[in-house]
């Protein structure tokens, strides 16, 4: 997690105890770690951004998951992900 990440709050895995920083995914920086909900065990990378176009839709980040290389969302930058706290 870069230092310009724009942390909104601060939550803890309810069953082991680790904490996780909630961020939009706007924040983070091209090739970061992150989860879509705080008791999930899968981890995506933010990959790069798509602008809005007539064709494609809305704007959007690629992400793609860390162990499956052919599965890929596209989530609105304003979607809130969680991050591990250092």
């Amino acid at each position: 997690m870069s230092n310009s990440t724009h942390i909104l709050r601060t939550e803890t895995h309810p069953s082991n105890g680790e904490t996780f920083n909630v961020v939009e995914i706007r924040s983070l920086k091209q090739g970061d770690y992150f989860r879509r909900k705080i008791a999930s065990k899968t981890e995506y990378i933010r990959e790069h951004y798509n602008r809005k176009c007539k064709w494609e839709g809305a704007a959007n980040f690629c992400c793609s998951d860390t162990e499956d290389m052919n599965r890929i969302l596209f989530l609105k930058p304003s979607t809130l992900v969680f991050v591990e706290a250092y």
